[in-house]
């Protein structure tokens, strides 16, 4: 079944003028979700207001090009129709399932566009401040950008790359010409690292 083009989350009305608590909110995603598993556009429709603002973000903060995260943010909203039957309530919060196929189609598009010779390498922290969680569940944007950039430069390079630009433990070994082994030890030290000055 094919699905109504959605204008991008920038360029709708704005879809809810005034705050939601976060367990509602989670609580009419999934009840969305699931009448989207029945084939309810209408419903469809109310999930994309709801939740537009989230993977738009997601998208922007992997991606950094307003026009590709919105082409990406379509991809990712058709994706989510066609597999809203998959999505289970009791597997946790709904952002969580969201926010994974946001990311999924964000790295998807990054590794088609980097095979292309579109996309240059780069170890950049990530721009955030368009990352919008409606359910408040991630930490504040300037903390997360002052912690990866209190990494170890090569820790924090093969965990940017490796993360948010969707390199394999392959490409980023041949990127940073160090062993794959290597490569995977630097992501898991990175993440150890961010975890602890998280706590």
């Amino acid at each position: 079944m094919g699905v109504t083009r959605l204008v991008p989350a920038s360029e709708s009305k704005k879809s809810e003028t005034k705050p939601m608590a976060a367990t509602e909110q989670c609580r009419q995603l999934a009840q969305l979700l699931a009448a989207c598993a029945e084939g309810d556009r209408a419903a469809f429709r109310r999930f994309y207001d709801l939740s537009a603002r989230y993977v738009f973000g997601v998208i922007l903060a992997i991606m950094r090009d307003h026009d590709l995260a919105k082409e990406v943010a379509q991809e990712a909203f058709v994706r989510m129709w066609k597999r809203s039957h998959q999505y289970r309530p009791e597997s946790g919060n709904p952002l969580s399932w969201i926010g994974t196929i946001a990311r999924n189609c964000a790295i998807d598009r990054l590794r088609s566009e980097r095979t292309r010779g579109f996309v240059e390498f780069t170890d950049d922290v990530p721009e955030f401040s368009n990352l919008d969680d409606p359910a408040s569940h991630t930490l504040d944007s300037l903390v997360i950008r002052r912690l990866l950039a209190d990494l170890r430069p090569d820790h924090r390079k093969a965990l940017m790359l490796c993360y948010f630009q969707g390199y394999t433990y392959i490409e980023l070994a041949s990127v940073m010409d160090i062993p794959v082994g290597t490569a995977k030890s630097w992501v898991r030290r990175g993440l150890a690292a961010l975890r602890e000055a998280m706590e």
